[in-house]
């Protein structure tokens, strides 16, 4: 199985785990049993020992999107849901271990949560878990999708890179890649994630500079080979798409790419059960959808060629 692929499956079980934990959530907290008997989503709100209604109720958003429930004459119904787990054989291989224990601990987050969104256990805040966000982005799966951004990118020696949203761990991969005789350029809006990073590339000499920057203030001056953009979209509100993608793609010399990775919401089904759980972090707002990205694009009018590449992936090629 190709890296591209490998990283497809990989994000396809982590929706597939999710679900299983949705599940299990439902079932231990009375969640399903309170349903059972008819109640409307105020009831369930209101017999329920949830302190935190917000995520309870965006609970049971999740349970209707997934279409474990429905909403019929304002009653909340279970609808017999089933659930099957496969993993075809050529898929066995490629899974990676990494993101289990990751996801197996927000898991666990989501109890404290339901306490109060606030809970020193919940540890998805960029800046005060910084370390959480650190040890994420340090795992084989991370490994991997950086891997297909730096083959995807042509990211090489002598290589101009601008890495929108780098975290704490691409600034000293991408940075070893480009060489002394190339440039990386960092930048992310959490000064405590930025913080890891310069501690990482210190002493190296690598040719790396980190910026702290909000994206939708992003001002394109310098012109580079390839702009990133992984896991990002995912906390812009869609109203913030389009500029953003106007200015990454102004950051392009001709000729240069933009690639975008993320967790396509078109083409990974029931991703709202892993987005439950990414919510957890409050600056979350959904994954988007390629289409969706590949539209606006194609709609600013750059002179560039769109491609597709499995379900997680897209590369835009400016024109030389």
């Amino acid at each position: 199985m190709g890296e591209i692929s490998a990283l497809d499956s990989n994000i396809e079980h982590m929706v597939r785990m999710a679900i299983l934990h949705i599940i299990q959530l439902g079932t231990k907290h009375g969640i399903f049993k309170v349903i059972s008997k008819g109640a409307t989503q105020r009831e369930v709100l209101d017999s329920l020992d949830i302190p935190n209604k917000k995520l309870l109720l965006e609970f049971l958003n999740t349970l209707k999107a997934i279409g474990i429930v429905e909403e019929r004459n304002g009653q909340l119904k279970l609808n017999g849901f089933s659930y099957r787990l496969d993993v075809p054989k050529n898929h066995y291989e490629a899974l990676l271990p990494g993101w289990v224990a990751i996801l197996e601990e927000i898991y666990r987050m989501v109890d404290y949560a339901f306490i109060t969104p606030t809970h020193p256990h919940v540890l998805m805040d960029f800046d005060k878990d910084a370390d959480f966000w650190d040890i994420r982005m340090n795992t084989d799966f991370a490994a991997l999708y950086r891997e297909v951004i730096a083959k995807t990118g042509n990211i090489s020696q002598g290589s101009s890179v601008l890495d929108l949203g780098c975290g704490s761990v691409s600034p000293y991969d991408f940075g070893k890649r480009v060489g002394y005789d190339g440039l990386y350029v960092g930048v992310d809006y959490s000064p405590a994630i930025l913080e890891i990073a310069r501690a990482r590339v210190e002493g190296e000499s690598l040719p790396v500079e980190l910026k702290e920057l909000d994206l939708k203030l992003l001002r394109p001056v310098n012109e580079y080979q390839t702009t990133v953009m992984s896991f990002i979209f995912e906390y812009l509100k869609p109203e913030d798409y389009r500029r953003v993608l106007r200015r990454a793609l102004g950051t392009l010399r001709p000729g240069g790419s933009l690639i975008i990775l993320e967790p396509f919401r078109d083409n990974f089904r029931h991703i709202e059960a892993l987005e439950f759980f990414e919510k957890l972090n409050k600056d979350f707002k959904r994954f988007p959808a390629m289409s969706e990205v590949a539209s606006l694009i194609a709609d600013e009018g750059f002179d560039a060629s769109i491609k597709r590449l499995g379900r997680s992936l897209l590369k835009v090629t400016l024109k030389p």
